[in-house]
């Protein structure tokens, strides 16, 4: 209901655009421009520089930083060079990968964080943005890691992790899929924000579910109809390729029980079906029955106000600088709209839990949503494990670079 609720607010809200939520005419064509690896870093950093409206203060470095594509190489290079996409999530950008994108390098990967197309500049370069793009950009990235590799892999976010599926089931070089909170259900209301962005024509303010402060410099918290829109299509499109093809490859899965965005059931569902090397993380409040290779892990911490997971909080270290325990960035956007004393309060870190939005219980009545993995650790392990067993030698044989 809280969706429905989202959806019929736009339609009686007041203008409250800025810059930021109008495109800022850097071509997003520059995902399939690039010549190669290094070029397309280059011209990543160049459309951050230049779309951006948050640059006038001594964060500019950092924030472009944080959103720009970016690569990581092995020390040395393995006797089969191994080569891995990460693709991040609706609204995020590269920085999402920051904390895990090591743990592929020191295993002998090299790594490639890719900038979706809209993503990473400004809210409005999702207005009229579509799914193939996204598709577009990411196989024009893997056939420029295909020149300096010899193996290539996958590893996705929510919307990233749908089309790194994607992409593997119709692309043969694809060698194993990492996989997290993929998103392989969307919320039954979806399809009316086609009807939202399309009806954007009477009023720009209809372009928007939501429009929100933006005050995440390596996120959007102002959520274009037709950003939603394109994921609907985009896992429409993945449903029917589903049923033409299937997975051969190791998988590798953490996913929340408790997930405010994706269906965390239907993960589970697919899950079961796949036939290859597999493993899922499974963090839950309660244990239940679960399908073979899942590991139930205990989401409820409550020695430090933890009661659940969130979708947010899979990839991000504890130590993180921005989204970790003790970072810069207190997610509570959920409140803006609907409770401006909690929103307040959570901005201000007295929140009485961290857990998925919206949780809240009768002794936590403002709740914070977790934006990292207090468990990461435990992540790093489990990853390096199934790396090892599935995907790499067991005794790496290292040339000097």
């Amino acid at each position: 209901m809280k969706e429905l609720y989202r959806f019929c607010r736009a339609l009686v809200q007041p203008s409250e655009l800025a810059e930021r939520h109008r495109p800022s005419g850097v071509s997003p064509c520059f995902h399939t421009e690039a010549t190669s690896v290094r070029h397309y870093l280059e011209l990543s950093r160049d459309a951050v520089s230049r779309a951006r409206t948050d640059l006038d203060d001594e964060q500019r470095d950092w924030i472009i930083e944080g959103n720009s594509a970016f690569e990581l190489k092995p020390e040395q290079t393995p006797a089969v060079r191994r080569g891995i996409v990460m693709v991040h999530g609706l609204t995020d950008s590269p920085f999402q990968f920051r904390d895990l994108a090591p743990i592929f390098r020191d295993q002998g990967f090299h790594v490639l964080a890719l900038q979706l197309p809209g993503h990473a500049t400004r809210p409005g370069d999702l207005l009229d943005i579509r799914w193939q793009d996204w598709l577009a950009a990411l196989q024009h990235l893997l056939d420029l890691l295909e020149q300096e590799v010899d193996e290539l892999y996958l590893a996705g976010f929510s919307i990233g992790a749908s089309l790194c599926i994607y992409q593997a089931l119709r692309d043969r070089r694809i060698k194993g899929l990492f996989l997290f909170a993929p998103a392989l259900k969307i919320n039954p209301v979806a399809p009316l924000a086609c009807v939202m962005a399309n009806a954007s024509v009477i009023s720009k303010r209809l372009a928007w579910l939501d429009v929100l402060p933006d005050g995440d410099c390596f996120k959007y918290e102002s959520l274009s109809n037709r950003s939603i829109c394109e994921v609907y299509r985009l896992l429409g499109a993945l449903q029917r390729l589903q049923a033409l093809a299937e997975l051969k490859m190791p998988v590798f899965v953490a996913a929340s029980k408790t997930d405010a965005v994706v269906d965390a059931d239907a993960v589970l569902e697919w899950f079961a079906t796949l036939k290859g090397p597999k493993q899922m993380l499974w963090y839950s409040d309660g244990i239940s029955r679960l399908p073979a290779g899942v590991k139930f892990v205990p989401a409820a911490l409550p020695e430090r106000a933890i009661r659940t997971f969130s979708h947010t909080s899979l990839l991000q270290a504890p130590d993180n600088p921005h989204y970790g325990e003790n970072g810069s960035y207190f997610f509570c956007t959920h409140y803006y709209r609907l409770n401006q004393e909690k929103y307040r309060l959570c901005k201000q870190g007295k929140e009485q839990c961290l857990g998925e939005m919206f949780g809240e219980t009768e002794d936590c009545q403002v709740i914070r949503r977790l934006s990292y993995n207090p468990l990461f650790d435990g992540l790093l392990k489990e990853l390096s494990g199934f790396l090892e067993s599935t995907c790499l030698p067991r005794s790496p044989d290292f040339v000097k670079s």
